[in-house]
């Protein structure tokens, strides 16, 4: 069970990745309650998300 839940962790944090490389690539403007959220934002939404996937996949593969 504990497994399978690091593997879906891992999946949505991978997605998150994609999610702001896409941002980034294209250029989206994303605005939250009429204020709009930088570009800048994604660049460590990038890092973060990937490295929290990374951690995720590895607990899984050791427990």
């Amino acid at each position: 069970m504990q497994k399978a839940a690091l593997y879906t962790a891992g999946l949505i944090f991978t997605a998150g990745t994609i999610v702001h490389l896409v941002r980034l690539t294209v250029g989206l403007e994303i605005s939250i309650g009429g204020i709009s959220v930088p570009l800048w934002i994604s660049y460590p939404g990038v890092v973060v998300a990937a490295l929290l996937a990374v951690w995720m996949v590895v607990a899984a593969q050791r427990s």
